[in-house]
């Protein structure tokens, strides 16, 4: 008997480098272009932003976001592209002034973390030793202290936060019922390991559902199907406001052989029945 096997994980944010790069000459430079929800758009029409990465090698490199005007509104720098964040990270309103700072050495939020209101006076300010934060203050528009709020939000699906286990646990269980294994799949043996990333909008809807490494049209396909049926996600927060968030899913196709089941199929020249899929996680 056959088993199937589908195992799915979870990954936040963007996965640019587990495709891996080709021979480049550095510095290399990439352009995306993305619209009012966050979406990925084929070109610069109607794009709200433009996302400029600069690669220094294969890996490390720094990512520039720039409005539809063309002013910048965010320069991270890092270590592993999208992944791991090494350097000061500067974030801007479309004025230019000054929104955010902060201080990452790997990966990790070192030092200050300072808010500004458009003014230029400190809106909050936070200081971390490797990502655990150390103090915090909230200020009004006047200087004056208010209660502490958190400044990120993760999003949430069907109640379970994204941010550790319980809701990553939720999205494998949805997506386990979601997930079928085509039957030109099986029947070529097809296998594999298909990244698919997606959006949760500032309303919580899945968009942009996109296949970044795929195996086969028949495989990719059907990740991307279970993804787009997903539902239940509850936007994240930045400084109080909905913001989209990106994940990108590895989903695993695997066929495995198990020891023979007696049958009478065997003895009339049949074949054996391929069993129920059973999914893991």
């Amino acid at each position: 008997m056959k088993i199937l096997l589908v195992a799915v994980g979870l990954l936040l944010g963007s996965a640019g480098t587990v495709l891996g790069q080709a021979d480049r000459t550095y510095p290399f430079r990439t352009v995306s272009y993305l619209g009012a929800n966050g979406s990925t758009l084929p070109g610069p029409d109607g794009a709200a932003s433009r996302v400029e990465r600069t690669f220094r090698d294969s890996l490390s490199g720094t990512v520039r976001e720039y409005n539809a005007a063309g002013q910048i509104r965010k320069i991270t720098p890092y270590a592993v592209m999208d992944q791991v964040k090494l350097g000061p990270a500067t974030t801007y309103y479309e004025t230019g002034q000054t929104h955010t700072k902060e201080d990452f050495v790997g990966a990790k939020r070192n030092g200050e973390f300072v808010v500004y209101y458009t003014d230029g006076k400190v809106k909050r300010r936070e200081t971390y030793v490797d990502d655990v934060r150390q103090t915090g203050m909230c200020y009004a528009p006047d200087g004056s202290v208010v209660p502490f709020y958190e400044y990120e939000i993760m999003p949430r699906f069907k109640g379970a936060t994204m941010l550790g286990g319980s809701g990553t646990q939720k999205v494998r269980a949805a997506l386990a019922s979601n997930v079928r294994y085509p039957a030109s799949a099986l029947m070529s043996q097809a296998q594999g390991k298909v990244y698919v990333a997606f959006l949760v909008t500032s309303t919580g809807q899945v968009t942009d559902v996109r296949v970044l490494k795929g195996v086969n049209e028949a495989l990719d396909a059907a990740a991307v199907t279970a993804v787009k049926k997903l539902s239940g996600f509850t936007p994240g927060q930045l400084d109080g406001n909905p913001v989209a968030a990106s994940f990108t899913i590895p989903v695993e196709f695997k066929i495995t052989e198990a020891a023979p089941e007696p049958s009478p199929l065997r003895h009339r020249g049949g074949q054996y029945p391929v069993g129920s899929p059973s999914f893991r996680n």
